[in-house]
């Protein structure tokens, strides 16, 4: 597949390379309507699969591909709430849609609230349905290019040496120079070459940035 770059695809005039590249994954039980689903989504130009149910999306999708699901709640086997937790479960980020002909508020309330970009209501409002799908795809192109800067980011920081991983976690927190070298029982100057190199090796130019490093690395789960 032709590489591109994820944080282009965040702006409006690269909507056909978005096209290209997310997947829209439709998870229904009911023949007729992944068909009439697929028929729809793909006549706006997304590139659209089918899944029977979600033991078969669990076992075939590939979560590194953007895009969003399509999940309807009411399923035969695991549920579409079911399948929403396990993705959290997961760690995986996919932005979900549901749809339902049982739904109700508190379910509603209780699908937004772990994350969903919408839920919608059969039968579905063919205009509805595609607006929340963009809304679902720029997310999942936006979670994306998060991921892939944070992937950046942690090669970055695992060229650190041990010591300089040290100084940076004390400097993120704020200390002085002086304050890490007492903690860390090194002299002052010493800490602050530490400091610099490590400013240097992560492309920032003070602690701060360091700190902003380390936060996004630590909601990645990559550093503890």
């Amino acid at each position: 597949m032709e590489k591109i770059n994820l944080s282009d695809l965040l702006e409006p005039e690269h909507m056909d390379p978005v096209k290209r590249i997310a997947l829209i994954r439709i998870v229904d039980d009911d023949g007729g309507v992944r068909e009439s689903y697929k028929f729809l989504i793909e006549s706006e130009g997304w590139r659209v699969k089918t899944y029977p149910s979600a033991e078969a999306f669990l076992e075939e999708d590939d979560p590194t591909v953007p895009g969003c699901g399509v999940f309807d709640v009411r399923m035969t086997g695991i549920m579409g709430m079911e399948l929403h937790q396990k993705l959290i479960e997961l760690a995986n980020r996919l932005p979900v849609i549901f749809v339902s002909a049982h739904g109700d508020i508190e379910m509603a309330v209780k699908a937004m609230r772990r994350g969903a970009v919408d839920f919608l209501t059969k039968p579905v409002v063919d205009e509805k349905l595609l607006s929340s799908i963009d809304r679902a795809v720029a997310r999942s192109c936006e979670e994306a290019a998060e991921a892939e800067t944070v992937r950046e980011l942690a090669g970055l920081w695992q060229a650190l040496s041990p010591r300089e991983c040290q100084v940076a976690q004390l400097a993120a927190e704020g200390l002085t120079t002086k304050a890490v070298s007492d903690v860390l029982g090194i002299a002052e100057r010493t800490a602050q070459v530490h400091v610099a190199h490590v400013c240097s090796k992560l492309g920032v130019e003070n602690a701060v940035g360091v700190a902003q490093i380390i936060a996004r690395l630590r909601a990645r789960g990559v550093l503890q």
